[in-house]
Parts: structure tokens; C-alpha cells; sequence
């Protein structure tokens, strides 16, 4: 029963972590560049190889199983392993460039979100291929990057809220047991 329940919980983070990192992806209809700001290049984000997420997964959840850490520990290692994960596809896809059909006017590397031009096969064979998670236009580059700049900043202090009430939460446990 115990099982079951820390794999949901597990999957939970895990829903939630996606969920999060997809919650602003609805706003993105709403923002849009002038005609003026039209470009050939697109906006590639790149994605980790699912192999590797759904393993990183189960290493987190063996370790959740096994008590080795807690569930916020779990979110938190999940999520950072994950954009490890990302930087590493994003650096892969980099060096892959200069043998394609494909130029790279702009890149944020730690976020997998790159400006691209080049033959519309060499850029819809990353989608195919599963190099890339999805093809924007590229007047959608900017909003994405300040996207992901302000989910890492929210991100980073959630880390030090939990941080702290870890502190605190030591803290009062070691008072207890000084007493």
C-alpha cells in the first residue's frame, strides 16, 4: 500500500512539476510580435531523451521508496536533475547544428530554447526526431526566454522558502531534544 501511495505521490510531483513548467504556455496566443517583427527563423525548444526522464524518475522514486529523502527532497532533485537534463539535449543539439541545415541566430542553452534558421526539413526532422519538444514562430523567442527566466526565479524561491522552514523545522527539533 505504501508502494502505491509514493508512486502517486511521486507521479503527483511529477504532474505538477510539468504542469508548472507548461502553465504559461497558454499565454502564449496572447503574446505576439508587430508585423514589423517578422523573421524567417523559429523558435526551437528543445526536450531531454524520454529514456532518461522516465529513468531519472524511477532512480527518484526508488530513493523516495527507500526513505533516503523526503518528497519536497524529491521535487526539488527531480526538477533540478530534469534542466540538467535539458542544458545537456540543448548543449547536444549545439554542436549538432554545424553539421545540419540549421544556423543558430540566438541560443539560451540552460533553458533549451533556441533561435534557428535554415531548410524547413532540417528544422521539422528535430521535431521529428524528437530533438525538439516543440517549433515556435520565431517573434516567440523573447516571451519564452523571460518565460522560463521567471518560472526559474519563482523556482529558485520556493527552494529557499522550503529551505528555511527545513531550517526552522531542525532547529525546533534540536531544542526539543537539547531540553
Amino acid at each position: 500500500m505504501s508502494n502505491l501511495s509514493s508512486r502517486r505521490g511521486l507521479l503527483a510531483l511529477a504532474g505538477t512539476g510539468l504542469a508548472a513548467s507548461l502553465a504559461g504556455c497558454s499565454q502564449l496566443d496572447s503574446m505576439s510580435g508587430s508585423a514589423d517583427e517578422t523573421t524567417d527563423a523559429v523558435t526551437l525548444q528543445i526536450r531531454p531523451d524520454e529514456d532518461e526522464v522516465s529513468s531519472l524518475g524511477e532512480e527518484i522514486q526508488a530513493e523516495l521508496e527507500n526513505g533516503t529523502i523526503s518528497r519536497q527532497e524529491a521535487q526539488l532533485e527531480y526538477q533540478e536533475r530534469q534542466f540538467e537534463l535539458i542544458e545537456a539535449a540543448a548543449t547536444d543539439f549545439e554542436e549538432s547544428a554545424a553539421d545540419s541545415d540549421i544556423t543558430i541566430e540566438s541560443s539560451e542553452t540552460a533553458y533549451g530554447i533556441f533561435l534557428v534558421a535554415g531548410s524547413d526539413e532540417a528544422i521539422l526532422d528535430t521535431l521529428r526526431d524528437g530533438t525538439a519538444g516543440a517549433i515556435y514562430p520565431g517573434e516567440q523567442y523573447e516571451p519564452l526566454v523571460q518565460q522560463q527566466q521567471q518560472q526559474a526565479q519563482q523556482r529558485t524561491m520556493i527552494e529557499e522558502q522550503q529551505q528555511t522552514a527545513n531550517n526552522e523545522t531542525n532547529d525546533s527539533t534540536g531544542n526539543e531534544t537539547d531540553g
